[in-house]
């Protein structure tokens, strides 16, 4: 019975482990936000919709807000509704109408 336990205990210890680790998930979102870099406003619109919301960014651009909500437990489990998680992603643009700035992050 000990080793079935030690074994099973291995084997979420490896399962745990061989997951992605927040580092490499980072990378991959820092690419996916730096790629638009000098794309257009209407570009971004086009492929994210329309922001949230919309605020100066004190240089004569803007800065376009994009909000989600993330209810991780309830995707894998669509009977329960549990803590709510925000991801929230600022594209900065110039009065060129061109991005030259982002800045994301999660909130519980």
């Amino acid at each position: 019975m000990k080793f079935i336990f030690f074994v099973l205990c291995m084997i979420t210890v490896l399962l745990i482990s061989c997951g992605p680790s927040r580092k490499a998930i980072d990378a991959k979102e820092d690419s996916s936000f730096n790629k638009w870099i000098n794309h257009s406003k209407s570009q971004l619109v086009r492929q994210w919709g329309q922001p949230d919301s919309v605020m100066p960014d004190g240089r004569n651009g803007e800065v376009l807000i994009y909000k989600e909500g993330i209810d991780f437990l309830s995707v894998m489990n669509e009977k329960y509704t549990g803590p709510q998680h925000s991801f929230r992603k600022e594209m900065f643009v110039n009065s060129d109408s061109l991005i030259y700035h982002w800045r994301a992050w999660r909130r519980k």
